[in-house]
């Protein structure tokens, strides 16, 4: 079954106004996330040919490096799960669970109040490796509150035929809806459609 490891990670998340010309293409946020988390391995059979595959503990920061009144920033811990089913050929579905809690600020250096209630508390993550190169996911987030908000986001993945062995670079299509595609607009609720290439595919 493996062993438990201890695992440090960084996003970073930039926003680039490439077609407002007019004030020289600027980006408008970059949201930065580094996490430390801790995972066990399993190997627990679940129904219809399912395996719990590992649990895991996180403590995450988010923050945009931005002053006031642009600031923003949280810092959570949180509970994960995931579980897998192997299909034919080289396909696969994947899901991945996570619920979290924000670790409490005064309110005088709370950036962001009540963040947990628009960007979410809980996250439901699918994957449908269909192929080698092609795959389907959808992330759900929900503030686990009688005013239900939170996000949808449906992502696509292709990789070239030149690379499918590697899969390290892929075409990359999101739509997102909902609320906490940016920290700045974390109170807002936004749709967007992105386009870009992934770098690397964890």
């Amino acid at each position: 079954a493996g062993t438990d490891s201890l695992w440090v990670g960084y996003t970073q998340q930039s926003y680039w106004q490439l077609f407002n010309s007019t004030i020289s293409r600027p980006f408008r946020t970059t949201d930065h996330e580094p996490e430390l988390l801790y995972i066990y391995p399993h190997q627990i059979d679940l129904a219809d040919g399912w395996k719990y595959r590992l649990s895991g503990l996180g403590l995450n920061h988010q923050s945009n490096g931005q002053s006031l009144p642009l600031s923003r920033s949280w810092n959570r811990v949180y509970l994960m799960g995931a579980a897998e089913k192997q299909l034919a050929g080289e396909g696969s579905l994947n899901l991945q669970a996570r619920v979290w809690q924000r670790l409490r600020e005064s309110s005088g250096n709370d950036d962001n109040p009540g963040i947990a209630d628009f960007i979410g508390r809980a996250e439901l993550t699918g994957q449908w490796q269909i192929n080698r190169a092609h795959s389907l996911g959808l992330t759900l987030r929900h503030s686990l509150k009688s005013e239900a908000r939170g996000s949808a986001r449906l992502e696509w993945l292709k990789a070239s035929t030149a690379i499918a062995d590697s899969a390290s670079l892929r075409y990359h299509v999101q739509l997102f809806s909902g609320y906490g595609d940016s920290l700045v607009d974390y109170n807002r609720r936004r749709t967007v459609l992105s386009l870009g290439l992934s770098l690397v595919d964890w």
